[in-house]
């Protein structure tokens, strides 16, 4: 607290400010400060995300158990990137309104706050084994479950253009992510997300939703041995036969380099991408 909430404290008089707000649902408990959210946005991070919960959940293996109490924190503009700390509560800041206020990666952290215990644990503490699969996983459930989202890393752009975009750019390979995820992840983020769930998505449809959700469920973990069991194939036979599907999908989309263009010069000029 600050000197004058002190002081207004001892006084008895509330500080309006910093009276926390917040909502109940039958698994979210959404809380934030008052000069950090409204009530119209408390109450419409609960409504969004008790919507998106059941769709999360269906996109897992059955034999990985949901959390059935999440904490949100809500607090205010944007300061750093979201996140689930130890306990499991998501973080949540507010982007600008074009990229979604508070909803900007509000499904992204709940695909990992929903599953937390069982994807983030003992098992899997190695983050350099880790780190790609579930980050990849809860970007790709979040584009499944939120198609249209506007904001990071697509903008509002076409997915294939996107990837087909930061594969001509060049910059670290899939493996590299793999091998230095705390290094590249958020360091190079424009990238690395959305080539991630692209290569999840790649999974899904060219190989099988079964052979996806075993990979999610990382019941073996993920280092290379285990990955490759349940793909059938080597990563670099996959990286590859991902990277010319992806480079197809560009190829074919009407007018592909000139979508490109814009999403580099109108969404992503903050950006300084990432090359080695």
């Amino acid at each position: 607290m600050t000197k004058l909430e002190i002081t207004l404290a001892a006084l008895g008089l509330a500080v309006t400010g910093c009276a926390p707000i917040e909502a109940q649902g039958d698994v979210l408990h959404i809380v934030g400060k008052r000069r950090h959210a409204s009530k119209g946005e408390i109450r419409s991070m609960l409504d969004v995300g008790e919507a998106l919960l059941p769709e999360i959940a269906a996109l897992h293996p059955e034999d990985i158990v949901m959390d059935d109490a999440i904490r949100v924190e809500l607090h205010g503009n944007f300061g750093e990137s979201p996140y689930v700390d130890d306990d499991g509560t998501v973080h949540m800041w507010r982007f600008s309104e074009a990229e979604g206020g508070y909803h900007a990666l509000y499904a992204h952290e709940l695909v990992h706050a929903i599953a937390y215990d069982d994807l983030v644990g003992p098992a899997v503490e190695d983050i350099e084994n880790s780190g790609f699969y579930l980050e990849g996983w809860a970007e790709y459930v979040a584009l499944l479950v939120d198609p249209g989202k506007t904001g990071f890393s697509l903008f509002g752009f076409d997915e294939d253009v996107v990837v087909g975009h930061w594969l001509l750019e060049g910059g670290p390979t899939l493996a590299d992510y793999r091998e230095r995820h705390e290094e590249l992840s958020l360091r190079c983020q424009g990238q690395s997300y959305i080539l991630r769930a692209s290569w999840f998505r790649y999974v899904d449809e060219e190989l099988g939703r079964e052979v996806l959700l075993d990979l999610a469920a990382g019941r073996e973990g993920w280092d290379r041995e285990a990955v490759e069991a349940v793909l059938g194939a080597s990563l670099e036979q996959v990286d590859a036969d991902w990277e010319a599907w992806a480079t197809d999908r560009y190829d074919a989309y009407p007018n592909a380099d000139a979508e490109a263009q814009a999403y580099r010069t109108q969404k992503m000029a903050w950006y300084e991408p990432c090359l080695d």
